[in-house]
């Protein structure tokens, strides 16, 4: 079973929609925290905003595949990053292929 994490709920009279996330590079809450990133839902997809850590090092891919899985649970569609590298700004888009739904190919024959 796929576990989920929803990005609306209800009380009472207010719906609580979740539209940014503060996520913390830690083992336990509390700590001092060696990476924070920033992450922004818009509709079906979420922005990284902002990564630092306390050596300036990169985002690598164990911890993008961590904010993958974070992004999969929420239900998520994409992820999209701007990369500065070498004075050059590059954007990239990643799908989250475990939440694309192809639209089924129906034809109705006589």
């Amino acid at each position: 079973m796929k576990k989920t994490i929803s990005r609306i709920c209800q009380i009472d009279d207010w719906i609580f929609e979740v539209k940014m996330v503060r996520a913390l590079k830690v083992r336990q809450h509390g700590e001092p925290y060696s990476a924070v990133a920033n992450l922004t839902a818009n509709g079906e997809q979420v922005y990284i905003d902002s990564h630092l850590s306390i050596n300036n090092e990169e985002l690598n891919k164990d911890d993008f595949m961590t904010i993958y899985r974070f992004c999969e649970q929420l239900g998520m569609k994409h992820i999209s990053y701007d990369r500065i590298k070498n004075g050059i700004k590059t954007s990239k888009v990643v799908d989250i292929v475990e939440n694309q739904y192809p639209e089924p190919n129906i034809r109705l024959v006589k």
